[in-house]
């Protein structure tokens, strides 16, 4: 449900990644992808690589290699130990909140619902606007079963963004595990009809895409020089 479940660990390359190479030259850039990468596919010699890396002076960047690899060998409170430093080395507030996040997650997973509290927190105090973060510790205070901590949570994230189907989803969930079934059963209607609606935008959208392009091919004609012309010296 949150983020980390959302988006592949390759994508914090993108998001996360590029800054710290940034900060380094041409050659730490290529090992970096090349580590994110590994540890998605090959976790324990991604980590090796990382450890290595990190004693020669890879930094930040070998440090969210490890970090990633660390996650995909289910040493979870290991890999939020790392993203929360990450976390704390960043001065741009969206990074910073990002990282935040994903070592909540991770101490989510390792079942240290205390550690992921205090992430999350931070993450909120970095970017309090962002309805995904409050969805994510809703997701690890449901977790902990403080499912009332998580309604409030999730009415944030719904003050914030009301059309958000992921919240009132997961606030049916929770509402549910209250025996509330009343509720529950309002939310997930009303979920389903904002996933409806979209799923009916994007159709639309992907169909005017192919018309668009369709139109495109056939209208097109290829450019011919008049032969008088350029036998003149003048441009068509």
């Amino acid at each position: 449900m949150s983020r980390l479940h959302r988006l592949s660990f390759y994508l914090i390359l993108v998001l996360c990644g590029a800054v710290f190479a940034a900060r380094a030259e041409d050659g730490a850039h290529e090992a970096l992808q090349l580590c994110l990468k590994k540890a998605s596919d090959a976790p324990d010699l991604a980590l090796a690589e990382a450890e290595n890396w990190l004693k020669h002076g890879g930094g930040d960047a070998a440090l969210l290699c490890r970090a990633t690899a660390q996650f995909h060998r289910n040493e979870f409170v290991k890999s939020g130990d790392d993203f929360a430093t990450l976390a704390a080395h960043q001065e741009d507030t969206k990074h910073a909140s990002f990282l935040y996040t994903q070592a909540g997650v991770a101490y989510m997973r390792g079942k240290d619902y205390r550690k992921s509290e205090s992430e999350y927190e931070r993450a909120l105090h970095q970017e309090a606007q962002d309805p995904d973060i409050w969805v994510d510790r809703a997701t690890e205070r449901a977790a902990a079963q403080n499912y009332w901590d998580a309604i409030e949570d999730l009415n944030k994230a719904l003050e914030i963004m009301p059309d958000m189907a992921e919240a009132l989803h997961l606030r049916g969930q929770v509402w549910f595990k209250l025996g509330m079934d009343g509720n529950a059963a309002a939310d997930f209607k009303h979920a389903a009809e904002i996933q409806a609606q979209e799923d009916v935008s994007n159709a639309k959208a992907r169909k005017s895409i192919t018309t668009v392009k369709a139109s495109t091919q056939s209208s097109a004609k290829p450019l011919r020089r008049d032969p008088g012309v350029v036998a003149s010296g003048v441009q068509p």
